[in-house]
């Protein structure tokens, strides 16, 4: 699986812009008293400014709450199985208001969260796991509640695969399925040993960031449920385990708050050769059209693998360079190729 034929830099620039544009709106949103998931009120006073970034419990009760100072971005979405390639690889916002828990039934937004314990949790490097337990019950939670859809095991292999990830991100800041190396989803993957020498075998892949009030788990959810590409993933009727993974850290260079967000979706067998990823910005509504709308792009995949080549050959020659600085520079001129 690869990103876009504008390859990793693009994803970079896009999801650089996008945290740009999203802060000054936590902060604006952060002046506000949000109620519900799309109202809000003003006030006539003069703006004060941004108080430290507060979590609050009240999202479980549906009481008002803040973002205040926070970004969150959505990565791209990706699915593989033995014969086809898909992909969106598209970047989004996260909604200011996403760390907020609709009513149920609410459309785009996490409806079965009840009973998930820690969905507001603030991250912290103590609380990884809670984190991890917290966005399993979230999915599960959506896929309950579209369709009755089986429960996600979790696989000890996908999460090898995803903590990974997850750790390659914030170490060498990258926002693609694509590390800097040129290595996919099923290289990533295919070492653990959880995909099989043959058969209908599936594997997917989510990915997010998010700082302050938007890195919860319950804002997390929220943002992949209102896209989608990573929504046709998390309610796909194919997938049987997932791995999931979270660490402290951000996927840009200028920026080491935040906590990434990566889960592996897969299936050993039975995967539904006819499911598709919608592109970003096309909707879909129940679990059909969650994973029957749109084409991979075999050209797109094919252009985009022969630049993820290029820029792991350049890579590789920037690892013999004598000097750290050095290294680092080329490194970066490699992710521009």
């Amino acid at each position: 699986m690869t990103d876009s034929p504008r390859g990793m830099e693009g994803s970079e620039n896009r999801i650089r812009k996008l945290v740009k544009t999203a802060i000054p709106a936590g902060l604006l949103a952060g002046m506000v008293a949000v109620v519900g998931c799309g109202g809000g009120g003003g006030s006539s006073t003069a703006a004060k400014a941004p108080a430290p970034v507060k979590q609050s419990s009240s999202a479980a009760s549906g009481k008002l709450v803040t973002a205040q100072g926070t970004a969150g971005v959505i990565g791209p979405a990706g699915r593989v199985t033995a014969n086809s390639q898909q992909f969106d690889d598209k970047t989004g916002k996260i909604s200011p208001q996403a760390n907020h828990r609709p009513g149920a039934g609410k459309k785009g937004g996490v409806s079965a969260g009840d009973s998930c314990s820690d969905r507001d949790l603030a991250p912290s490097d103590a609380d990884i796991d809670q984190l991890n337990a917290a966005i399993l019950c979230l999915v599960n939670g959506e896929r309950t509640d579209n369709g009755g859809l089986p429960q996600l095991a979790q696989s000890s292999e996908l999460a090898q695969a995803a903590s990974g990830m997850c750790q390659r991100m914030t170490a060498e800041h990258f926002f693609s399925h694509d590390t800097p190396d040129g290595k996919s989803v099923v290289d990533r993957i295919q070492p653990t040993g959880y995909i099989p020498g043959g058969g209908d075998w599936v594997v997917g892949e989510n990915l997010a960031w998010g700082s302050g009030a938007l890195s919860t788990p319950q804002a997390i959810v929220n943002g992949w449920m209102n896209s989608p590409g990573h929504r046709a993933n998390i309610l796909a009727p194919d997938y049987k385990d997932i791995g999931l993974a979270s660490c402290m850290g951000a996927p840009l260079a200028d920026r080491t708050d935040g906590t990434v967000y990566v889960n592996n979706f897969g299936a050993k067998a039975g995967a539904d050769v006819n499911a598709v990823l919608p592109e970003h910005g096309q909707a879909s509504s129940g679990t059909n059209a969650a994973a029957a709308s749109t084409v991979a792009g075999t050209k797109k995949t094919a252009t985009s693998r022969t630049k993820a080549k290029r820029r792991a050959r350049c890579a590789r020659r920037a690892s013999h360079l004598k000097t750290h600085h050095a290294r680092v520079a080329a490194r970066r001129r490699c992710r521009h190729l």
